[in-house]
């Protein structure tokens, strides 16, 4: 009897101790597959922002290219308006050549816009606002190259000297700001009755003597101010 309750205890005390250690070997199973699980996550969250990085980044590249893209083609329109000025100036300058030769039509380019500069007499006699006939001419000559180019815009500006109108002609322009406009004003209605330059590309300023190009302290200097610029607008800059 003592022997099967020691046989007893012992084989209670040995499945009791297998008991124990298997629990021991499920903590740690436990145990080690959360720390999987935690180190799973981490980079599973390690690849979630990478991917976020290569959206992120995949679409400024797309933005750059298309930045690029416009770029270019801003370059390739810049080009054709320079050249398409380039060819405007020398059929100007062909037409008109005794008139630039004589120093009475001036031509300058800026920023991509060509200004056609007459001094007052070629056009107009003193004191009057009605386009003489050497003037209607070289309008006429002008014009015939302004059609070629029916995109380009013509701002027509009227200029004058300090020296007031005289008393015989105040009735009609009191002062230098109505004759200024009314040359560039005559210009405009010319080159569109006369011309046949489309009215929709035209517009007239005066700016009376307020922005001189020289001293009207000589006559010289008056002579230069006393002026019609007519500037030819490129098309990208009509908007």
């Amino acid at each position: 009897m003592k022997s099967l309750r020691f046989l007893t205890i012992c084989l209670f005390a040995g499945f009791v101790l297998s008991a124990c250690v298997s629990k021991t070997k499920y903590v740690d199973l436990e145990n080690d597959l959360a720390t999987t699980q935690e180190e799973v996550d981490a980079k599973n969250a390690e690849i979630r922002e990478l991917e976020e990085k290569r959206t992120a980044l995949m679409g400024q590249i797309t933005e750059m290219e298309k930045l690029l893209e416009q770029k270019d083609a801003e370059l390739i329109e810049k080009d054709e308006v320079i050249d398409e000025m380039a060819s405007t100036r020398k059929n100007i300058e062909d037409r008109l050549k005794d008139q630039i030769a004589s120093k009475q039509v001036r031509l300058e380019t800026l920023e991509g816009k060509l200004k056609i500069t007459f001094v007052d007499k070629i056009l107009f006699n003193s004191g009057s606002a009605q386009i003489n006939q050497a003037g209607q001419q070289s309008l006429l000559s002008l014009a015939g190259i302004l059609r070629q180019e029916p995109d380009q815009r013509i701002v027509v500006e009227g200029h004058t000297d300090d020296v007031g109108v005289g008393k015989s002609l105040q009735h009609i322009y009191p002062t230098n700001w109505e004759l200024s406009t009314a040359r560039a004003t005559a210009v405009v209605r010319f080159l569109q009755d006369k011309a046949e330059i489309n009215p929709e590309r035209l517009s007239a300023l005066g700016y009376s003597y307020y922005q001189p190009i020289a001293s009207n302290d000589t006559e010289e200097g008056q002579a230069q101010n006393r002026r019609i610029e007519i500037i030819l607008v490129p098309p990208r800059d009509n908007m």
